[in-house]
């Protein structure tokens, strides 16, 4: 066995299959920004087998506040690639593919989604996250959304019939690109994800659409919830 997953294999209820499990999954990750930055790194050192991710953006100074995938040496090159790039620096032993595309419609994300076993979409907009998750709804694929706005984490776990339209209610139509965010915000969702993502890749635990889990840094407030 691999000496790099030694400490985490040791954990109950994720061994040599669950090991096995990660290197055979596929995930699709929407978004390389602050989520994307705590989230994209865990699954790769985890040894997820393949990871495609997908942004169309390029680094900017506004965004290494919480960004920390990049540094100041990357301002103006490719989110994707540059992301890729340091993925496969941090677990040469995965593959890593950057999809360096807008991605408008549906239509847009449905290729993306063939053989994926898990969608996590770290993106920054209800707009982005309503059109992401209608692709899964409709190709079959699982799906988890990670956000954060202001001094607030959330995830939401989809799939079997629920979207995040589900959920979004009349913030359906807002945007959130450009509101202010605290970093660890959205380190938090994008470590929630990969937390979810992991185990369920692994099998160490059960997929169940509907669940929620939001913290607010500002009120110390955590909540958790399923629906039915």
């Amino acid at each position: 066995m691999d000496s790099r997953y030694a400490r985490q294999t040791a954990l109950g209820g994720f061994g040599e299959e669950s090991l096995r499990l990660l290197a055979d999954s596929r995930v699709l990750v929407v978004g390389a920004g602050g989520v994307g930055s705590a989230l994209l790194p865990l699954l790769a050192g985890a040894g997820v087998g393949r990871i495609d991710v997908a942004d169309f953006d390029s680094v900017s100074v506004s965004n290494l506040h919480r960004q920390t995938l990049y540094t100041q040496a990357q301002v103006g090159l490719s989110k994707a690639r540059e992301a890729a790039q340091r993925l496969a620096m941090i677990n040469s032993e995965i593959c890593v593919c950057a999809v360096e595309k807008r991605l408008s419609c549906p239509s847009d994300i449905s290729p993306l989604l063939d053989g994926v076993d898990l969608c996590l979409d770290a993106t920054d907009s209800f707009a982005s996250r309503i059109m992401i998750s209608d692709a899964c709804a409709a190709a079959g694929v699982r799906e988890i959304a990670c956000c954060a706005g202001g001094f607030k984490s959330q995830m939401f776990v989809l799939g079997d019939g629920l979207k995040f339209s589900d959920f979004a209610g009349d913030a359906a139509g807002e945007g959130s690109r450009g509101l202010p965010i605290f970093g660890p915000a959205a380190h938090l969702s994008g470590v929630w994800g990969a937390g979810y993502a992991l185990q369920v890749l692994a099998k160490a635990r059960a997929f169940e659409a509907g669940y929620i889990r939001s913290f607010d840094f500002s009120t110390d407030k955590y909540m958790s919830m399923r629906l039915a």
